[in-house]
């Protein structure tokens, strides 16, 4: 029975060998991957480490080089051996299939060995949060305990940088030389103490109610409650200015650190990269030639016109 022109078309696209993934085959790459990644790593750090003259400082620079270099090509090399395992093993395969097993192999190490190395980093991760938790909770100790023993406003001022005895200082000079008796910290403290409360909140201080206060709840003169006032001011300002500054050195260091992580992830893409391409030619080099003639042999030929039906020629290694 004749066919038609479509007919011989599509008999001729389906005419290539189909791609039959052997898992077994990957799995078996994937765990000879990993396997001799570790011990490749294993003989790096033995071999680096080993190379450490206690005597010469120098030389833990060269072992840190040839250890960073030996990181990069050892798992190069396991992936190219477990690509050739997985192109090997299975079965009858072309390079092309055979590069397909090398690629979901490459795809399958890289997500165990990340879940291994999750697992590492929580691990590491626990015992520094817990040896963190400690210390926070024993500075937490410490800071209640100097609160119970001071008042509530001098450790606020003091944490500030607000000093109240050098606020009095040029006043109470003056007082003790006029014979009149000098304002303590103790009363400026109480004096100015929600105004204080409601800059440190606010980020800002409102002086002419800082005058106010100081005037209204000491026996200070407008005068003297304005040459006080300035001087809180002043002390306040200096420390705004000082908080700005922290702050802008850790927004530069956040961006430095983001900046360097993303050169870092650049460095991971490569290392994956090379990675993939060395899984994919391993399997395509462990496809024997053998695999290649027995899968291309399988193929089924399309008919020629007017002829038989199509026929499986059979080919054995």
């Amino acid at each position: 029975m004749a066919t038609t022109t479509q007919d011989r078309a599509r008999l001729g696209f389906l005419a290539g060998p189909p791609v039959k993934v052997s898992w077994g085959s990957i799995f078996a790459g994937a765990v000879t991957a990993l396997g001799l990644w570790v011990l490749l790593y294993a003989l790096g750090l033995a071999l680096g480490l080993s190379s450490i003259n206690p005597q010469d400082t120098g030389s833990a620079r060269s072992s840190g080089i040839f250890t960073g270099i030996w990181s990069l090509v050892s798992p190069l090399i396991a992936l190219f051996v477990g690509g050739i395992v997985a192109g090997r093993g299975s079965g009858a395969q072309t390079k092309a299939s055979g590069g397909i097993h090398g690629l979901v192999m490459w795809g399958l190490t890289t997500l165990v060995g990340l879940w291994l190395l999750g697992n590492l980093v929580s691990a590491l991760a626990g015992g520094l949060f817990s040896v963190g938790k400690t210390a926070v909770q024993a500075t937490g100790s410490a800071v209640s305990a100097g609160a119970s023993q001071s008042g509530d406003l001098g450790q606020v001022a003091r944490g500030f940088g607000l000093d109240a005895d050098d606020a009095l200082r040029p006043v109470n000079e003056r007082l003790r030389a006029e014979g009149k008796p000098p304002v303590t910290a103790d009363q400026l403290q109480a004096a100015t103490k929600d105004v204080v409360q409601t800059a440190v909140r606010q980020g800002r201080l409102d002086r002419q109610i800082l005058v106010s206060s100081i005037a209204q709840n000491t026996a200070l003169s407008r005068a003297d409650a304005e040459d006080v006032a300035s001087r809180i001011e002043a002390q306040f300002n200096s420390v705004q200015a000082q908080a700005g500054q922290a702050a802008q050195t850790v927004q530069t260091g956040a961006l430095q650190a983001a900046d360097a992580t993303g050169k870092a992830f650049w460095g991971v893409f490569g290392a994956l990269f090379l990675g993939l391409i060395s899984a994919i030619l391993g399997a395509t080099v462990g496809v024997s030639k053998h695999q290649r003639i027995y899968a291309e042999g399988a193929v089924v030929t399309p008919p020629p016109e007017g002829g038989l039906p199509p026929t499986r020629r059979e080919v054995y290694p």
